[in-house]
C-alpha cells in the first residue's frame, strides 16, 4: 500500500512538472509580439495568428496520439512528443520570415500535445472517482502556474535578450522534461486496445454522443479561450495603445495568473465541503453577471486599463474556481479508453480556442470595447453548453 501511495505522488509531481511548460508554450512569448513583428518585417495579425496555428498542430497530435497511448502505452508517445517538441522549439529560432514561424509553431503545438492530452490519461488511469478530481486539480494547477510565470520571464527574456531567447527557453525546458519522464515515470497503461481506424472513430463517435462529455468538453474550451484571447488583444492594447513596456505587461499577465491559481486553491479547499456540481452552478452563474458588467464598463471607459483587466481578473477566478470539477467529470465518463477521451476533449478544446483565437487577431484593438463584447458572446455559448448539455447529462 505504501509503494503505491509512494508511486502516486511520483506521478502527480512529474505530471505538475510536465504539465508547465503547456502555459510556457504559449505564454512566454506573448510579451514578444511585437518584437516578432518588427523583426520578421510582418503584420500584428500574422503574430497574432501563430497561436492558432500552434492550437492547430496541437489537435493533429492529439488525433494520433490518443488512440496510439491505448494501443501502445504512455511512455513511448509521451517522450517522441516531448522530443519532438525540442526540436521544432530550436528551429523557431532561424524562422527566416513569419510564415516559417507560423509552420513551426504548429509542429511545436503537435509535438507539445503529447504532454497535454497524455498526462489527463495518466492520471485517468490511477486515479477514479473524487480522487481524480482531487488529482486533476493539481493538475488544472500546474497549467495555470505556467501562464502565471511564463509572461513575467518572457517580459524579462525580450526585453535584455530578444524574442529568439524565449525558443532557447523552451528548448531547454523540453529536455529537461525529457530526461525526467524518460528515467523516473513508470508505465500506467496495461490494458491495452487494438489500434485500428474504424474502432478509433467508433469510441469518438460514442463519447460524442454522451452530454456530459461533448457539454464539458465545450465549457471548458470557451472559458480557456477568454485567456488565450487575453493573451492575444493584451501586448497590443496594453503595450502599443495603453504605452506599457513588455516588463509591464509581463507583471500584469504574471497578476492574473496568480488570481486564477488562487481560483483553482479555493476550488480545492471548497472540494471538502461542497460537491463539485453546486461549484459548478455557482462558477457558471457568476462568470455570466461579471462579463454583462465587462460590456458597462468597456462601454464607458474604452481606454482604460483598470476597466479593461478587472473583469479579467474576476473571470479568471471563477474559471479556476470550476475548470478542474468539469474536466474531471469528463474524463471518468470516457470509461475504459481514457486515451481516446482525453485526446478528444483535448481537441475539442483546443479546436474551439483555436478557432476563437483566430477570430479575436482580427479584433480591432484601439479600445475594450470589442475584446467585452468577444467575451460576452463567448461566455453566452458556454453557459448554453452547460445548461443543456453537461447539467441535463443525469438523464442520459
Amino acid at each position: 500500500m505504501a509503494e503505491e501511495n509512494n508511486k502516486a505522488k511520483r506521478i502527480i509531481s512529474l505530471i505538475v512538472f510536465m504539465t508547465l511548460i503547456l502555459g510556457f508554450g504559449i505564454d512566454l512569448y506573448a510579451p514578444s509580439f511585437p518584437a516578432i513583428a518588427k523583426a520578421l518585417k510582418t503584420s500584428q495579425q500574422l503574430v497574432q495568428l501563430s497561436i492558432a496555428t500552434y492550437f492547430f498542430g496541437y489537435v493533429l497530435g492529439m488525433l494520433f496520439l490518443g488512440p496510439l497511448s491505448d494501443a501502445l502505452g504512455r511512455r513511448r508517445p509521451l517522450i517522441f512528443g516531448i522530443g519532438f517538441y525540442c526540436l521544432m522549439s530550436l528551429a523557431c529560432v532561424f524562422s527566416p520570415n513569419i510564415y516559417f514561424l507560423l509552420v513551426l509553431r504548429m509542429l511545436q503545438g503537435m509535438g507539445v500535445s503529447a504532454v497535454g492530452m497524455l498526462c489527463r490519461s495518466i492520471l485517468g488511469d490511477v486515479f477514479t472517482g473524487k480522487q481524480l478530481a482531487k488529482a486533476m486539480s493539481y493538475y488544472a494547477m500546474s497549467y495555470r502556474l505556467g501562464p502565471i510565470i511564463a509572461p513575467m520571464v518572457g517580459g524579462y527574456l525580450v526585453f535584455y535578450f530578444g524574442w529568439t531567447s524565449n525558443f532557447y527557453f523552451l528548448t531547454a525546458f523540453g529536455l529537461i522534461l525529457l530526461v525526467c519522464v524518460t528515467w523516473l515515470l513508470p508505465e500506467t497503461h496495461f490494458d491495452l486496445t487494438k489500434f485500428h481506424p474504424k474502432l478509433v472513430f467508433d469510441r469518438y463517435a460514442s463519447l460524442l454522443k454522451k452530454r456530459v462529455f461533448l457539454g464539458g468538453a465545450l465549457c471548458i474550451g470557451m472559458l480557456y479561450s477568454l485567456m488565450i484571447i487575453f493573451n492575444v488583444v493584451g501586448p497590443f492594447f496594453i503595450q502599443e495603445i495603453l504605452g506599457h513596456s513588455p516588463i509591464s505587461y509581463g507583471n500584469i499577465a504574471f497578476l492574473l495568473g496568480v488570481i486564477a491559481f488562487s481560483g483553482m486553491l479555493t476550488n480545492r479547499f471548497l472540494m471538502q465541503y461542497k460537491p463539485p456540481e453546486k461549484m459548478i452552478a455557482f462558477g457558471m452563474s457568476a462568470i455570466v453577471v461579471v462579463v454583462f458588467l465587462q460590456v458597462v464598463l468597456a462601454y464607458l471607459f474604452p481606454v482604460n486599463l483598470y476597466s479593461f483587466l478587472l473583469p479579467v481578473m474576476a473571470l479568471l477566478f471563477l474559471t479556476g474556481l470550476i475548470n478542474s470539477n468539469i474536466m474531471s467529470r469528463v474524463i471518468d465518463s470516457g470509461g475504459r479508453g481514457k486515451g481516446v477521451a482525453s485526446a478528444l476533449v483535448g481537441i475539442l478544446i483546443i479546436s474551439c480556442t483555436g478557432i476563437l483565437t483566430a477570430l479575436s487577431s482580427f479584433l480591432e484593438s484601439t479600445t475594450a470595447r470589442p475584446f467585452a463584447f468577444a467575451f460576452l458572446a463567448i461566455v453566452l455559448v458556454c453557459f448554453c453548453s452547460y445548461k443543456f448539455l453537461f447539467k441535463s447529462s443525469s438523464v442520459d
